[in-house]
Formats: structure tokens, C-alpha cells, sequence
């Protein structure tokens, strides 16, 4: 596992190259991980495969200035031009696992012309949840969100109203209790969301170049998974005729090594 990094102005993204096979593999992990999580999917590509695994930004070793303005899929480009540039790569394949889903579906809408195959793994950013408008979207709301970063009885207080109210299943909200559990994890999460409140992909766009270019596309989902449903990738998957939808037999934190047997036991075309 080779790390290198792209440095713009203040700003670095840090990647690691599993050197394998001839065809290029970019990998975007979820949240909460690093440019680790995918290494039994290189496990299962190394033949055919090489892979690139990024730290995703506030993740891992990859420096995203807190005080910068939130990231927008024309500096996620000049990131990507630079990468492509050192690593000489023409054509690739990409895959994103729920966080990293958006930067998996951004990159193909920015690079539809050398996007082999794409592939999302319960990707998020194909439906926004209200929850995630109301906490980033208006200032004041974004200001009160921020307190709850040395102030857990605030997020504590939210997650009792949304149980008490049944507005989401129990499963999903101890999820989220998992991923705020800790002040650095609090921190985290404001600043996936607030900063990266702008970057998403634009669906009717993506899917129109996935078609236009003729993009193999799987989607793989977790039988089990009761974060990301099926409901919630139809309004992508439905504009993608010839997209695949694989169900695998996994929870949402287990499936990128559900996918990774997949590969096994069916290796990509």
C-alpha cells in the first residue's frame, strides 16, 4: 500500500495505490473510515485491478481547511485532474460506499468520458433526508447544529423527540448514536455535512451521461440494510435502464466486504 498526496493551495487529498492489474479502480469510502476500508476489495482484484483508496475529506490524513467554504464539485474536478495527471490514468472505474457514494456519482458526472464502470454501494446523496436539509441548509440552524459538538445533550435531545415521534426506525437512530458518540466523531459529522452541504450530484445530469456514454453501473444494497433502502436509490436507479441492482446478503457496515466476495465469486467484466 503506496500513500502519495495532491496538495491544492492549503488543501490535501491523500490516497493509497494497491498496486495490481492493468485497469484503474478509484475507491471512496463511507463515513467514519478511511482509505483502509477497501483492502479486501483489492484482496479480491489484485489479477485484474489496481486500486486507489482515498481519505475522504475530514477523514483520515486527507486536509481540508474547517474554515473553508463548502466543497464544490469544480474543486473535487481540479483535485481529480491533478490525481489522473500523476497516476497517467485515461479510463477507470469507480466505487463509493454510502458517503462515498457522492464522490463516486460526482466524479462520473465530471469524467463521464473515461468512466469505465460505476459502481455504489448503498451510496448516499441520491436522496437527501429532511433531517440533513434542516441541520445544514438555514444559518441559524447550521449555528445551533454546531453546538452539539461540545454539547451531546443537544443531539441526545434530538434523537429522543425523533423516537418518541417515530419519525425514523430505532435501528437507523442507534446508527447515528454510534457515529456521534465521541466529541472528534460530532466534529466529524458537522463538518461532512456543513461543509459538504453543496456537494452532490446532479441526478437528471448524471443519469444522462451514464446513458449518453453507455456507463455500466451495479448498485449494490444490503438485504439486511435498514440505513440506505431500495426506495431510497430509485430516483437514480430508475432513470438507469441498464443499470444492475445486486442484493447482497449484509447489513449496511457490513457490505463493502459482502461486495468484495461478490467480486470473488463473480469477478467484473
Amino acid at each position: 500500500m503506496l500513500p502519495k498526496k495532491i496538495t491544492i493551495s492549503d488543501s490535501t487529498l491523500e490516497y493509497s495505490i494497491f498496486p495490481g492489474g492493468s485497469r484503474s479502480m478509484l475507491c471512496f469510502h463511507g463515513f467514519g473510515q478511511d482509505r483502509t476500508a477497501y483492502q479486501k476489495v483489492y484482496e479480491t482484484l489484485t489479477a485484474s485491478h489496481t486500486v486507489y483508496s482515498f481519505d475522504l475529506p475530514y477523514h483520515g490524513s486527507t486536509l481540508i481547511p474547517k474554515s473553508k467554504a463548502p466543497l464544490l464539485p469544480a474543486a473535487w474536478m481540479e483535485f481529480m485532474k491533478l490525481f489522473l495527471k500523476e497516476e497517467a490514468i485515461s479510463s477507470f472505474e469507480v466505487m463509493g460506499y454510502s458517503m462515498g457514494g457522492k464522490y463516486a456519482m460526482i466524479t462520473t458526472q465530471l469524467f463521464p468520458n473515461q468512466i469505465e464502470h460505476l459502481h455504489l454501494i448503498s451510496p448516499d446523496g441520491i436522496t437527501t433526508h429532511f433531517s440533513y436539509k434542516f441541520t445544514t441548509y438555514p444559518y441559524l440552524f447550521r449555528k445551533l447544529f454546531k453546538t452539539q459538538i461540545k454539547n451531546p445533550w443537544v443531539f441526545s435531545r434530538v434523537v429522543k423527540s425523533i423516537r418518541t415521534l417515530k419519525l425514523m426506525n430505532n435501528y437507523t437512530l442507534r446508527f447515528a448514536e454510534s457515529q456521534m458518540d465521541t466529541e472528534f466523531k460530532r466534529s466529524q459529522v458537522y463538518y461532512s455535512w456543513v461543509n459538504l452541504r453543496h456537494f452532490l450530484p446532479d441526478l437528471k445530469k448524471l443519469s444522462s451521461l451514464i446513458n449518453e456514454h453507455k456507463i455500466k453501473t451495479t448498485f449494490y444494497l444490503g438485504k439486511h440494510d435498514k440505513v440506505i433502502s431500495l426506495t431510497a436509490i430509485k430516483p437514480l436507479l430508475d432513470l438507469i435502464p441498464l443499470a444492475e441492482l445486486k442484493v447482497l446478503e449484509s447489513g449496511h457496515t457490513q457490505l463493502v466486504g459482502a461486495v468484495a466476495k461478490e467480486f470473488d465469486n463473480n469477478p467484473i467484466d
